[in-house]
């Protein structure tokens, strides 16, 4: 990160750590919330700036959802053994 957009990183940073989540995943940073930060920090981004940190909030997002794709679940294996009812009996006695 240029020396000149450091203070860009940082913002984002801080939004990125308040971001709200919905228990699927992450939401991107709304301009509510950029706004209300904003407005709570006392600074008027540049044009620029906000390209900036809205940019580097589609990369976290992209990057975030691929990472999930990567991780899901192994598939259950199926067991390729016929349930006889000795087996049913084994798996859940007293049924």
């Amino acid at each position: 990160m240029p020396s000149a957009g450091s203070h860009v990183w940082r913002w984002f940073r801080e939004l990125d750590r308040a971001r709200p989540g919905t228990g699927y995943g992450i939401n991107p940073i709304s301009w509510h919330e950029l706004d209300a930060w904003s407005r709570r920090r006392k600074v008027e981004p540049s044009q620029w700036e906000v390209d900036a940190i809205m940019a580097l909030d589609a990369v976290r997002m992209q990057i975030y959802y691929e990472k999930q794709k990567t991780e899901e679940e192994p598939k259950q294996e199926v067991s390729q053994r016929p349930l006889s009812s000795r087996l049913f009996d084994a798996l859940f006695p007293g049924r």
